[in-house]
């Protein structure tokens, strides 16, 4: 068992599941508040006064955010341009020879916040200092990206997050100036639900491709498929579980064939499609630890984010 400290997407593909459910159940509005500015601005075609371009405001539609329509991911496709615009990438920085080392994602989820894994808080290569938003692919100038990096104020760690250990695998990074939204930096949402009853996910990263292997230039996308309390027979405890899968703090996670996520995706979302706007989603779980990166049927451990979600209400306040 390892964490997915250095973690890479190997396959996607985007399945609605469950919606019926999901729609019958009342959001809770701080999940509805986290990305209400971009909805606001966006999504109802009033002018977005924080969107600039060539020095005068935008309008946007819905339509201009989306990459056509809702498209079916499959077999770790790359992202689309502005597909998965609360992607987040966290490194450290060193200053004395001017380079970064990648080593972990996150996920927008205010103009000020991102969220993240507690452990990728605690790595030997240095402390998170730098978070990229708005790429696609590293070391590519001509892609269709509008990368930017952001320093970080400080970083939250969940309280009751005891590293080594990986319960409670949750944090917040706190970035050094507002994000200025547009279709290619924008949050995705809170969840509505604890993801229990979906279906499928959608993982994203820049992890490596397989164990042992080079993290990915381009952002992947992989559809992963929820297995419900199967982690909890599955799942033998370990030195960073040794209590086993929590069935209410943790998600279970996996893929029938040779997907998943891997080194280098820890941090990371697994995301669903939000249920009245096309092109945004929710965020239901953190790339927590696993096994291995691509064995069929074994499936890994996410932090469950719904059931954090009065701790998340509390930090996005302390913001304000």
């Amino acid at each position: 068992m390892w964490a997915k400290l250095l973690i890479t997407l190997i396959s996607a593909s985007a399945v609605h599941g469950q919606q019926q459910q999901q729609q019958q159940q009342q959001p809770d509005p701080a999940a509805v508040e986290s990305c209400d500015l971009f909805k606001r601005t966006v999504f109802e075609k009033r002018v977005a006064t924080s969107f600039f371009f060539s020095n005068a405001p935008i309008e946007y539609d819905i339509v201009d955010s989306c990459v056509g329509s809702r498209p079916l991911i499959v077999d770790g496709t790359p992202a689309d341009p502005k597909e998965f615009p609360s992607a987040a990438r966290l490194g450290y920085y060193n200053m004395a020879d001017n380079k970064t080392k990648w080593f972990c994602g996150g996920t927008l989820i205010t103009n000020r916040l991102v969220l993240t894994a507690g452990h990728c808080l605690y790595t030997d290569i240095g402390p998170v200092n730098i978070v990229r938003l708005g790429e696609l692919e590293f070391e590519n100038d001509k892609d269709d990206a509008d990368p930017e990096d952001f320093g970080v104020l400080r970083t939250i760690l969940h309280p009751d997050y005891k590293h080594p250990l990986l319960y409670n695998d949750i944090a917040l990074i706190r970035i050094d100036r507002a994000v200025t939204f547009n279709v290619y930096k924008h949050p995705a949402c809170l969840p509505y639900d604890d993801g229990e009853s979906h279906e499928s996910f959608i993982a994203i990263g820049w992890g490596q491709q397989k164990l042992a292997g080079r993290p990915s230039n381009k952002l992947l996308k992989v559809t992963l498929k929820g297995y419900g309390k199967r982690c909890l027979t599955d799942l033998e405890s370990n030195s960073e579980l040794p209590n086993g899968y929590d069935a209410s703090t943790q998600l279970c996670i996996g893929s029938p064939d040779s997907k998943d996520t891997c080194n280098g995706d820890s941090g990371g979302p697994v995301l669903s499609y939000h249920n009245k706007h096309p092109c945004m989603y929710n965020v239901m779980g953190i790339t927590s630890s696993g096994i291995s990166c691509d064995t069929p049927n074994i499936p890994s451990v996410y932090t469950r984010v719904h059931y954090y979600m009065d701790w998340l209400k509390q930090e996005i306040a302390k913001v304000k």
